[in-house]
């Protein structure tokens, strides 16, 4: 029938770049279907997991998240079919949903619906994503300080653009440009845009006149404790539709000139160097699977790549800027590439001086100011969480990230610490939910009595400790007053504006790094900052990382009573590794 297939996966990976059709058929290196891994990014975008840390093997594992992934399909199927009745074609199973092809320029488009409704009046085509409604909800701007947003729901629950029931938003600068997101394929929603509106291109060859949906969770729904043989019972309303008819109407052109340049490199077959840019993604979830081979002339430190804020580009004495890729493309790779005299950033000029000497830069000062903060006993906490897209306890929202473990050093004078004489640890053998038991260990292990609560990172155990404060108010004082006492080991390591003004020193200081060696490649993750403090490391441990961990308390289902021992011995190993990396970090800040 025709010359090549192109999927509808295929085609938003083929249209990064010139190079990538080749370089896919010299290495096929994806090793599972595209829809599993585009279901696998949003469980990563909803996790407080490092890329870095993430390895091909931890994605592989993490396909043993699919049932829940295929349940979001079944409801936004039912969801469908509650609210405006007729009948769809959908489902799990290869054949089950209906699919669409296109002859085009001797090539076979491709795609599958994932819920094609039918009713008298009308034909919807629904393309369910991971995803929630928060994305589109965020989608906003402001104007004479009033906040409004792109999008509205109407009477039915429908997310739709605001110009539907406005057209005058349509003269509003500021609307545009959050419009104009929709149209960026690298922009959170924009994605899903793009990949509606390709399977509408394929579609409409058989004059289909169809309403174009994407079915997403709804981040506002609250699991109400409701199970029919130990399976929860959602209702209707976790799933909304967003209606994006209109814009992926506006969208076919644009979707037939980018068919015709896939095709076009199809033919041409050109695996040599091409530009690198922001179609690489790099670092990012959608990452390209060939950038090892497009920047393997980077060196493994001090490239220009690890620039803090490198997003922001370079400027020269005349004023004029350089952005990064920019520069990648008029060959500079080396952090030292760049003249000092375009560094305008004092922690860029630091970075340069480190990439120059090989030696670290030290802040003596800040750091010791910082550890002066601390409060004894120091309880250097860290938790591990599940974060599943359907919520499964009562009181939880989709992607809410359900704790199933912490682990707790107790630290009661600088430098006393034993591993496991004060270590304290909390881990759920099943899959029942043990949230309030989580609770109740860690409100008995950390008193209240002032002393600092040691984290790496913050944002991730202040919003755990204030979720459980709402979820069980009868502890709220404890966990309350938990948040109250936080400290940010990272805060020592690279600073913290807020905190560093607070302790007297002016803006400028206060945002300058305390601390960078050329091993950070800049990062200040815990994984980077150990080995540089520390001879503990995470190699061969059979738990060795973040998505290793959910990936692990997701499997007890599948797992003999041997193998679940196991890995739970492995879950604790690795937690215990977390909080007593804080411990062996922070000794070694104290010695500098």
């Amino acid at each position: 029938m025709g010359y090549m297939n192109i999927t509808k996966s295929a085609f938003m990976e083929m249209v990064r770049c010139r190079r990538y059709p080749s370089l896919h058929r010299l290495f096929h290196r994806r090793e599972f279907q595209d829809e599993v891994m585009e279901r696998i990014w949003e469980l990563l975008d909803q996790s407080d997991v490092n890329l870095e840390d993430i390895t091909k093997q931890d994605l592989q594992q993490l396909q043993i998240m699919m049932p829940y992934f295929d349940k979001i399909e079944i409801l936004a199927a039912r969801h469908v079919l509650n609210k405006w009745g007729g009948q769809a074609r959908y489902g799990i199973k290869k054949g089950m949903q209906k699919q669409f092809i296109r002859d085009y320029d001797s090539f076979v488009l491709m795609c599958n619906v994932d819920v094609y409704h039918k009713t008298q009046e009308q034909i919807n085509v629904i393309e369910v994503k991971a995803t929630t409604t928060n994305k589109f909800l965020k989608m906003g701007y402001k104007v004479n300080h009033m906040q409004y947003s792109l999008f509205y729901v109407d009477d039915e629950g429908v997310f739709r653009l605001m110009e539907e029931r406005d057209p005058s938003v349509l003269a509003e600068p500021k609307y545009i440009k959050q419009r104009n997101k929709l149209f960026d394929r690298f922009s959170d929603v924009g994605v899903y845009v793009y990949d509606l509106a390709f399977q509408r291109f394929v579609i409409e060859e058989k004059k289909i006149d169809a309403r174009y949906y994407l079915g997403v969770l709804n981040h506002e729904y609250e699991f109400d404790g409701t199970y029919v043989d130990g399976e929860p019972v959602y209702d209707n309303s976790i799933i909304r539709l967003v209606d994006l008819t209109n814009i992926t109407k506006e969208m076919l052109p644009r979707i037939e000139r980018k068919v015709q340049l896939v095709i076009e490199r199809i033919k041409k077959d050109n695996a040599a160097p091409t530009r690198l840019g922001k179609h690489c993604q790099l670092k990012k979830q959608r990452e390209c699977q060939y950038t090892d081979i497009c920047y393997k002339d980077f060196p493994k430190k001090n490239s220009i790549l690890h620039y803090l804020d490198r997003h922001h580009g370079f400027k020269d004495p005349f004023g004029e800027k350089h952005e990064l890729f920019d520069l990648i493309e008029e060959g500079y790779r080396n952090m030292t590439d760049i003249p000092y005299t375009w560094l305008h950033r004092k922690n860029n000029q630091i970075q340069y001086d480190v990439a120059l000497t090989h030696k670290p830069y030290v802040d003596r000062e800040k750091i010791h100011a910082g550890i002066a903060e601390i409060k004894y006993p120091i309880y250097h906490l860290d938790f591990e969480s599940f974060p599943c897209p359907l919520p499964r306890f009562k009181g939880e929202r989709p992607y809410m990230q359900s704790l199933f473990q912490f682990s707790l050093h107790v630290e009661r004078e600088p430098g006393k610490c034993d591993k496991e004489l004060d270590h304290i640890e909390f881990l759920a053998k099943d899959h029942q939910d043990r949230r309030k038991e989580l609770v109740q260990a860690l409100v008995d292990a950390i008193p209240m009595d002032g002393g600092s609560v040691m984290v790496y990172n913050e944002t991730f155990e202040k919003t755990r400790l204030k979720e459980l404060a709402q979820l069980f108010p009868e502890y709220e004082t404890e966990l309350l007053d938990m948040v109250n006492r936080l400290f940010d080991l990272q805060d020592l390591v690279k600073t913290r504006t807020k905190r560093y003004e607070n302790l007297g020193y002016d803006k400028e200081q206060a945002k300058t790094i305390n601390y960078y060696h050329e091993d950070l490649v800049g990062s200040y993750s815990i994984k980077k900052v150990l080995p540089i403090f520390s001879e503990l490391t995470y190699k061969n441990m059979e738990v060795g990382n973040g998505m290793e961990a959910v990936h692990a308390y997701a499997s007890y289902p599948t797992l003999s009573e041997k193998q679940r021992i196991r890995i739970q011995n492995a879950l604790i190993e690795y937690c215990k590794q977390d909080t007593w990396a804080m411990v062996e970090i922070l000794d070694q800040l104290r010695k500098i």
